[in-house]
């Protein structure tokens, strides 16, 4: 069982095309006006142009749609899940019923609200996955406290709280090749997590678990030893090596989002304009 290569939230893959040559700060705003869009859309048709507009982004970044898309191997499950609680539970006045068993009644609104939500988080979650494989760790760090730096002015400390994000966001990686090392030493003493149905996969994984979280905790008390040790104090009077500056790249990426913005919504105000 090969974990870490279906494990693409966090990896960083160099490039020179246009996307990668961004500033962090671009990006980000970016992923953020998009993932705000995704709250509002309702209807299949936004979503179709979502899903052009960010194949033409990978294509632009250089990075394979499959490696791009693998990561969402470990999620299907979870997205599986979600559609059928949507599809089974959510309940709308007027709604055709299309298929009932037991206590559970499966309605054309659930099966609407089903779709709609996994097609959110997998937007969702392609989105911040092109954003880190495009913006290597540093990067994403400079264009994070440069962009929450104002938070400072009200007392909340910006470079502490860019700085757990980041830690959060390299312990994906991290926890996953621990997760990695430890199937394959049960493995190897016999163990089978390959064999048996879905059920039975997810109940061999529960002794996993256990080592998994101790090794975690281990590896941040490491990580807070290895701080107080070269006496970290937070980043208030540090300098950085590279200034962060906005060029024409950049501003052409901003008219391409805005102009795609105003398509999205002009498309969302068509098909519901009570919105």
């Amino acid at each position: 069982m090969e974990l870490t290569k279906n494990i693409t939230l966090g990896v960083y893959l160099p490039g020179e095309t246009s996307i990668h040559r961004l500033d962090p700060r671009t990006k980000i705003i970016a992923a953020a006006i998009l993932i705000t869009l995704l709250l509002f859309i309702k209807s299949y048709q936004p979503y179709g142009l979502f899903m052009l507009f960010t194949i033409a982004v990978i294509i632009a970044s250089g990075i394979p749609i499959s490696y791009a898309l693998c990561g969402l191997k470990p999620m299907l499950p979870v997205l599986v899940l979600m559609w059928f609680f949507q599809l089974f539970l959510y309940s709308a006045p007027e709604a055709e019923v299309i298929v009932s068993w037991w206590i559970f009644s499966a309605t054309d609104a659930g099966l609407h609200m089903g779709n709609l939500i996994t097609l959110r988080v997998f937007f969702l979650f392609t989105i911040i996955t092109i954003l880190t494989l495009t913006t290597s760790i540093v990067s994403l760090t400079d264009g994070l406290e440069s962009l929450l730096k104002p938070l400072r002015m009200i007392g909340i400390p910006s470079q502490e709280l860019v700085m757990t994000m980041i830690i959060a966001l390299r312990f994906v990686l991290i926890l996953a090749e621990e997760l990695d090392k430890i199937i394959k030493a049960q493995m190897a003493r016999g163990v089978a997590f390959d064999r048996g149905n879905f059920i039975q996969k997810t109940r061999n994984l529960f002794p996993v678990f256990l080592p998994l979280f101790i090794n975690a905790f281990k590896r941040a008390e490491e990580l807070i030893v290895a701080m107080e040790a070269r006496s970290y104090t937070g980043g208030k009077g540090r300098t950085k090596m590279k200034t962060l500056h906005m060029g024409r790249v950049d501003r052409s990426a901003g008219v391409v989002i805005m102009l795609f913005t105003g398509l999205i919504v002009y498309i969302i105000l068509s098909v519901n304009p009570q919105i």
